[in-house]
């Protein structure tokens, strides 16, 4: 019998985007919590399967799997979803969504949620300045972003895709981050769409959860 298992973070965005592909596709996983801000939390276990130490890692049967995109691909195509289109053409325009995430995208607007949320939950509060630059930055490629998105409600073809769950989990936490989104319409309609839809409601649920614990422990 196949096992699944994921090791993940649930405040982290390379997990988070798993988290909403889960409850997306409604798979049956078994979630391993790895800590992440503790020095020599990490179990011998989960080294062994991921020596970097780096979140998520998918354990299906006798694969082992590293990076968040590549996950995405792999469950949205082993489980025939939409969310991976079959047409080539959209397969590459998905895929140039998530090469570009890995660039500036992440760095840049990553940045947000990561210090003025995730960091502040695991007690690091002085963690949350953005510096001038950062915020022009994050401008400059909500601006790209913008302009991508006119006249359109997902990023590739007419459905929802992993290219939209790739770039839209970082915006999981923009009111929590006060990200500065009032200028840019388009993203602001992309994300709504995102939002109104049961699997994403249900990922930030989950979320809010953890952040209004009455325990508040970091995790």
């Amino acid at each position: 019998m196949n096992s699944t298992n994921l090791y993940f973070n649930p405040m982290t965005v390379n997990s988070i985007k798993i988290s909403l592909l889960v409850n997306a596709l409604n798979l049956a996983m078994h979630f391993e919590h790895v800590v992440l801000h503790k020095a020599n939390a990490k179990s011998d276990a989960f080294l062994k399967l991921n020596p970097t130490g780096k979140v998520p890692v998918l354990v299906d049967d006798n694969l082992v799997l590293t990076e968040s995109n590549a996950i995405l691909k792999y469950l949205a195509h082993k489980h025939d979803s939409s969310l991976w289109p079959s047409d080539a053409v959209l397969q590459a325009q998905v895929l140039k969504w998530m090469f570009y995430q890995g660039g500036d995208w992440n760095k840049t607007v990553g940045a947000f949620s990561h210090r003025r949320v995730v960091l502040p939950h695991w007690g690091f509060n002085q963690q949350q300045l953005l510096s001038p630059q950062q915020l022009l930055d994050f401008h400059d490629i909500l601006h790209q972003l913008d302009l991508a998105l006119a006249g359109r409600s997902v990023l590739v073809g007419s459905e929802i895709s992993i290219a939209d769950i790739c770039l839209g989990s970082y915006f999981m936490f923009s009111k929590e981050s006060q990200m500065p989104l009032d200028n840019f319409v388009n993203v602001r309609r992309w994300l709504s769409h995102l939002q109104n839809t049961p699997w994403w409601q249900q990922t930030a649920q989950s979320l809010e959860d953890i952040l209004n614990s009455s325990e508040n422990c970091p995790v």
